[in-house]
Formats: structure tokens, sequence, C-alpha cells
């Protein structure tokens, strides 16, 4: 083999390996696929330019030492080979790093500047407002008051009732004008018919200001109940008996929070009995490896353990002992199943949704505080953990991490695929691509997630829709759980602003 014949080989081998280098994979989570081939093309068009004479020189060299060798050639031609390859790989490993970094923050710093006002500090911002808030069972608010005799005034919707608030609305009724063997027939009988009945003798009006499903069995109430000109206002988590038809059939189970309560005509006053929340509402609000280790090395008595992830995630792992419940879920009104009368600690993934969980609950009374690293730093410090914490690592597909350019999605578009918007309703409602479909997962009660899954029609091939460093998290999540209904999954967009 001639000496030019090698050099352009070997060049060859070398500029082969550089260029391979079409994509650069961000740090999860988001984890993402990012399509870099046009700036590699650019950049080492360059450099092939300056590195060409630094390789003629280097090769002359080499030949008049090859010329030397005489029997042992053979040994050093693939020597030189690996040394090539060596620096290529090299080469592309330091360089994709450097896309990787670079690719990554730039796409930070654009999300940064198109989101919306109130969450410019994309991954940190608190995501619900108060108007986008499932529940509205505030601890000291003072009800509606309505003008009107009736015993039982309903303000639910038409719309949105089903046979289980139907049931509810019959159960309350029947409470308000006096029916109580009817009441209590559909009641859980964990009292005699007389302690039942005594409870409400003095009950003159319900009002029911608010129902919202969960799931199948439970929904969470806001109703107020009056005894002359006194009010009490109870926040709700009610669980219904179904027959083997599904149909509800009773109450199997209720859970009450007292909201406030007063006299018409003056400011509410929660009656709540708030002395632990008032002895310990000015505790951290997010809390350290070291002491969450320190908690939960005293009895169990002391502390509950909250993990408010997606069904996925904690299907994938989760801390022993801990109690599950939605995000979305404990916004709709299972907040009332945590306790008051002592300190909770909230897990998510990296703690950006533990701190929106613990603030929601210290809306509530409750003492909540989140792991400042979420379940992620806690594993990564070493503390106790059942299962795989790594949700890419169960997850690792190139289809959930690739990412599409907003040419590319268009082009998709034309040829039928789906797109699905994985951000918060407010995002969605103001900045839409048309035609797409809004399944913001993290904000969707149990009981709405077929519901909102439905909208896609049948067979389709979707592309999932974010533009935050937390809700294309959401996104992947959304992105399985299309996959399990039958759908087709492609990858990730996450540049709405430059869809037009």
């Amino acid at each position: 083999m001639s000496s030019d014949r090698y050099f352009r080989l070997s060049s060859g081998i070398f500029f082969g390996f550089l260029l391979s280098t079409l994509t650069v994979y961000a740090v999860p989570p988001p984890d993402f696929l990012f399509n870099a081939g046009t700036i590699v093309v650019q950049i080492f068009s360059v450099t092939a330019l300056l590195l060409t004479g630094f390789f003629n020189i280097f090769f002359r060299f080499l030949k008049m030492k090859f010329q030397t060798l005489g029997s042992h050639k053979k040994i050093w031609i693939p020597i030189f080979a690996v040394f090539i390859v060596a620096i290529s790989l090299g080469t592309s490993y330091l360089y994709r790093s450097y896309s990787e970094n670079k690719a990554y923050n730039d796409w930070i710093s654009e999300s940064e500047k198109y989101a919306s006002p109130e969450s410019k500090n994309v991954g940190t911002a608190p995501r619900i407002s108060p108007e986008e808030e499932v529940d509205k069972l505030t601890i000291g608010e003072a009800p509606e008051l309505l003008e009107s005799d009736e015993p039982f005034i309903s303000l639910i919707d038409a719309e949105t009732k089903d046979a289980q608030i139907n049931l509810i609305e019959d159960y309350y009724g029947s409470i308000a004008r006096g029916d109580y063997e009817h009441a209590y027939e559909l009641s859980k009988k964990s009292v005699s018919f007389e302690t039942f009945k005594s409870w409400y003798l003095n009950t003159t009006q319900i009002v029911l200001d608010k129902a919202t499903r969960i799931d199948e069995t439970m929904s969470s109430l806001s109703l107020t109940l009056y005894e002359g000109d006194k009010y009490t206002s109870y926040g709700v988590l009610v669980t219904l008996r179904l027959s083997d038809d599904g149909t509800p059939v009773g109450i199997q189970d209720s859970k009450v929070q007292i909201l406030s309560q007063g006299t018409k005509g003056e400011n509410a006053t929660s009656s709540l009995d708030n002395t632990f929340y008032s002895e310990n509402s000015d505790s951290e609000i997010s809390i350290s490896n070291e002491d969450f280790q320190s908690v939960i090395s005293g009895p169990v008595s002391d502390y509950f353990v909250l993990d408010a992830r997606e069904n996925l995630e904690y299907e994938n792992g989760y801390f022993p002992g801990s109690n599950h419940i939605r995000f979305a879920d404990l916004i709709a009104g299972k907040w009332i199943e945590v306790p008051t009368d002592k300190k909770v600690y909230v897990f998510c993934w990296s703690g950006i949704r533990g701190k929106e969980v613990a603030e929601f609950l210290r809306t509530k009374n409750i003492v909540a505080s989140y792991l400042e690293g979420g379940a992620s730093g806690w594993v990564d410090w070493g503390g106790t953990w059942v299962g795989n914490i790594d949700f890419s690592q169960t997850y690792s597909e190139e289809r959930y991490k690739l990412l599409f350019t907003t040419e590319q999605v268009k082009n998709y578009v034309k040829e039928g695929v789906v797109l699905v918007d994985s951000r918060e309703p407010s995002k969605f409602a103001t900045d839409q691509i048309q035609g797409s479909y809004s399944i913001p997962i993290l904000y969707t009660p149990t009981d709405k997630i077929e519901e909102v899954f439905g909208q896609i029609p049948q067979g389709s091939t979707v592309i999932t829709v974010c533009d935050g460093y937390v809700n294309c998290f959401d996104a992947k999540i959304t992105a399985v759980e299309l996959e399990s209904r039958g759908y087709t999954f492609l990858g990730r967009y996450n540049k709405p602003w430059e869809y037009e």
C-alpha cells in the first residue's frame, strides 16, 4: 500500500468517525436525542481543511519511517489503524459532550424566553395557579350564602351529573328533608340509626357546593350544613358502594375535614383543631436527605411519607412504606386522606413537583415538606429504595429520547401524525398548535384519564408536545401511556413556539 493511499484511507477513517456523530444525548430528565447533524458537518468541513495540511506533513514523516521497517511493515499497519481510530473516537466523544451541553442549554434558554409570563423559570416555577386548581376547598374560606328556604340545594352543574353524583345528592337531600330512614339505608351504617339521626336533628339546610369525581367510586365534595343562622362548611371525600353491575348503591366510606364555620353575615373562622399546624407551620418546606434519614429512624407513627408521582413512576420504584397519591388526585380532593396531626414528607422525581405538593398541602393546614432532591437525589445519596429509580433506564428505547425539528413535525402532520400536547392546561389554552390534543396527565384526575386519552383516534401515530424541563418528562410518561392503549409513538417536539 502506498503512503498516499494509506493517507487517504486513514483520513477517511478519521473523518468517517467524526461525521458519524450526528446525534447527541441530553441529561435526563428530560432525556433527548438532539439532531445536530447540520452543525457537525459545518464544523468539520472547516476543521478538515485545517487538518489536511497537518496530516500531509505527518504522513510524509511516517512514509520515511515506514520505508525503514522492512519485514515489520505488516505489523505497523494495524497499529497505525488503531491509533487513527482511537483519535477519531476520542475527538467524537469530546465534540458530542460539548454539543450535548450546548444544545440542552440553548433549548432551556429558548423555552424560558417563550414561556408564559407566570412561568419564566422553566422547571422551577409553580405549574398550578389558584384558578387552575380542581380543588377549591379552602380552609377558613366562607361559603357563598344563598337566600333560599329550600332544605336541600345542589349547585352541581346538571351536565356534569352522573349516577355517582345522583346518589350523593339523594343521600344529603334525604338528610336535609328529614328522611333519615332512607339516608341511613344509603349510609355506611357505622353507628346505630338513633345516633345517625341525632347528628342531623337541628339541620335546617344543606347546600352541596361542589363535587369532583376522582375515580370510579370516589368523589370529593364541598358542602355547607346550616343550623339556623349558624353554618359549618365541610370538605368530604366519599367512597361509594357499587353493585355487581357497577351501579352506585350507597356510601361505603367517608372522610371529613371542617373547612370553616360561622354565622350568616359574619366572617368565617376555621374550626379545625390547628394546634399541630400552628406549632409546626414555620418548619422548613424542604428537607435534606440527612434530616429525612433522621426522621425515618424514629417511630413510624410520627410521620407520613407521600409519593405524589405518576402511577408509572411509582410502579418503577418507591420508598418503602410510602403512601402513593397522584398529584392530580391530591388537588382533586384526596388531600383529605393526608393526616393533619403529623409531619408529611413528599417524594417526587427531582423536588420540583414535591415543592408544589407541599405548598398546596400547607394551604390545607397540613405540615408538609418535600425532599429537596426528590427521589433521584435520595437514591443517589444512598437512601432506602425498592425497585428502579431511573425511569429513563426502564424506557430507554430511542423513540423515548428522539426530539424532532419543527420542519420534521410539520411533514409528519401532513402525513397524518397526531400531536398530543402534554403541557399545562393554561399553556394549551393560550398557545396550542392547531389540531393538537391536550392530555395534561399531571393535572388529570384518575377518573378522567381514560376520557382524555379517548380523544385520540384509535390506531393513531403520535408525537407528544412539550416546552419545559418538567412537562417534557410528562410528555414521556404520556407517550408510554399512549403506547399501552395501542397508539404508535414516534418521539417528542419541544419547540411549539416555532410552529405556525
